[in-house]
């Protein structure tokens, strides 16, 4: 008997053994994410984006890093050394890449002139009551408004709506709304050009305007590159690098200070994000807090993409999770605030305004 009770002492319980196994369960679980984030980092430092798994994962790399920020700290207080020397990685990369739009900043030194405070919205093309835009771009009360993905109902719109706000409005749109641009700006719109890329299958718009600004003439180009999933197949940033190549390219030749604007439709761990901070300044890096995200939105056309999940989409939390919008400028300009709007109207992204002194 003595015998029996010692064996059933060793033996462990129902529920001791469940939760071995859920232990267990979780730990490879936490250990597959840290291998997986391992070798995404790796291939990204061994082959780039030339590689195109690289490029779609350098679109969501910020996505599978944080939660590493959370599993790190877990794993340290049940004294998980190995798991925890194996997440080091995806939190260095965070805080890296990251880290620096967190910690508070002194005020920059205002440069000389005027502010100039300039707005990029994608006023998502499928709308066709702009009521809720029209607010939005009258609260954030911005000089120089660029829009992408102007239909031909807002080309019609835009300019009898803001006519007293901005007397100076260039618009353009095409049978494909989503390829239509416009500008509006409190200040006399001098030089004017509409284009689409003639290398690029599905190509959406671009605008090149001269703005007499209140410190002298502004070269602004409000851009709309092509998403990767246009070319033709799953995801290919091809067509996205020909397009922003093409925009410096044209834009070298300007002289004084330049502002590039709008929906550039990548990440900023991309190559074509690496070949635009070469020559310029990312006003929301420079002075803005936070991840800077501007899409998607629930509140626009991305739930309608969600149609296909049978279930109801109140139960699918849709929240901003990508920077897709930007201002970028080079020149004697200094950026001084930037900020993405909290509400999108009914557009799938969030405006994004920027103050600039030059």
């Amino acid at each position: 008997m003595t015998t029996d009770t010692t064996k059933s002492l060793r033996q462990p319980g129902p529920g001791r053994l469940l939760l071995g196994v859920l232990a267990y369960f979780f730990k490879a679980m936490i250990g597959a994410y840290a291998l997986s984030v391992i070798g995404q980092l790796l291939l990204r430092f061994l082959v780039g984006e030339q590689v195109k798994i690289v490029a779609f994962f350098d679109t969501f790399a910020h996505l599978l890093w944080m939660p590493a920020l959370i599993l790190l700290p877990l794993c340290l207080i049940f004294r998980q050394w190995r798991l925890s020397a194996m997440l080091v990685p995806a939190v260095a990369a965070f805080a890296f890449t990251y880290g620096p739009q967190f910690i508070p900043r002194e005020p920059p030194t205002l440069a000389q002139g005027e502010p100039v405070r300039v707005l990029t919205f994608n006023v998502l093309a499928q709308q066709a009551n702009f009521h809720l835009t029209e607010a939005i771009i009258t609260d954030i009360d911005a000089d120089i408004v660029a829009m992408q993905e102007i239909s031909m109902v807002g080309r019609d719109t835009f300019p009898d709506m803001f006519a007293d706000a901005y007397p100076y409005r260039a618009f353009y749109a095409t049978y494909s709304a989503t390829q239509g641009m416009g500008l509006m700006s409190r200040y006399p719109i001098l030089e004017e050009t509409f284009w689409q890329s003639n290398f690029v299958p599905n190509p959406l718009g671009f605008m090149r305007a001269v703005i007499d600004g209140p410190n002298g003439p502004i070269t602004l180009y409000n851009a709309h590159p092509s998403h990767p999933g246009m070319a033709g197949s799953f995801f290919d940033p091809r067509y996205r690098g020909l397009e922003i190549a093409d925009l410096l390219d044209r834009a070298r030749d300007e002289d004084g200070p330049v502002i590039l604007m709008g929906d550039f439709n990548m990440p900023d761990l991309s190559d074509d994000y690496a070949a635009i901070t070469a020559e310029y300044t990312d006003a929301y890096r420079a002075v803005g807090w936070g991840m800077g995200w501007t899409f998607p939105d629930a509140a626009g056309g991305f739930p309608g993409m969600l149609n296909v999940v049978p279930l109801p989409q109140r139960m699918i939390p849709v929240f901003p999770f990508l920077r897709l919008d930007y201002v970028f400028y080079r020149g004697d300009m200094q950026a001084t605030q930037a900020e993405v709007w909290p509400t999108s109207g009914q557009s799938d992204h969030h405006p994004l305004w920027v103050d600039l002194r030059y």
